[in-house]
């Protein structure tokens, strides 16, 4: 399973996202960075790190449908993908804290995700969630290094980077 990602800024207010199956399928919509780039990103940071295929870009890779994943959120399916967007939203939430512990995060997490009678999973850890906040440290610095007309492009294929730095490649003027 692997599944190419392609983010192009187009203005200094949008992008445009492409997703692209091994069999040549897929789909480009335009929307406003500030409304999700952060949060597809995080599903990015997320789901490969913790080799998750049953959530946002798993589905991509499986039967497509941006437009429905995002108007709903994903969460409506249930399963993974229900527990994949609690914890996104709660690191996005935290993402501005100064000082954050991994450790102490991953047991909020864990509390926040027992509120819904949902079990934490496995996969929570604070390994886990120190390496989703370095990987969205690297692919917020590339994408704040890529100018109107270029594209951040990614490889979605879900096992975890063990520190490497293998989840991409950076292309100029959108040029595949």
């Amino acid at each position: 399973m692997t599944l190419a990602l392609r983010f192009t800024r187009v203005s200094p207010t949008h992008h445009r996202f492409e997703y692209r199956r091994a069999d040549g399928s897929g789909e480009a919509v335009e929307t406003e960075t500030d409304a999700v780039l952060v949060h597809d990103l995080l599903h990015y940071a997320v789901e490969s790190e913790a080799a998750l295929k049953g959530s946002f870009y798993g589905i991509l890779d499986k039967i497509g449908g941006y437009e429905e994943l995002s108007v709903a959120g994903g969460a409506a399916l249930g399963g993974e993908i229900a527990i994949t967007e609690r914890v996104v939203g709660a690191i996005a939430e935290a993402m501005g804290e100064d000082g954050l512990d991994d450790a102490a995060f991953a047991v909020r997490v864990t509390q926040n995700v027992a509120l819904y009678e949902e079990r934490s999973p496995r996969w929570l850890t604070p390994a886990t969630i120190g390496a989703v906040r370095e990987r969205m440290r690297r692919l917020t610095g590339r994408w704040a290094a890529t100018r109107i007309g270029e594209t951040m492009e990614l490889e979605f294929h879900p096992t975890p980077s063990r520190g490497g730095t293998a989840d991409a490649k950076h292309r100029q003027g959108g040029v595949v």
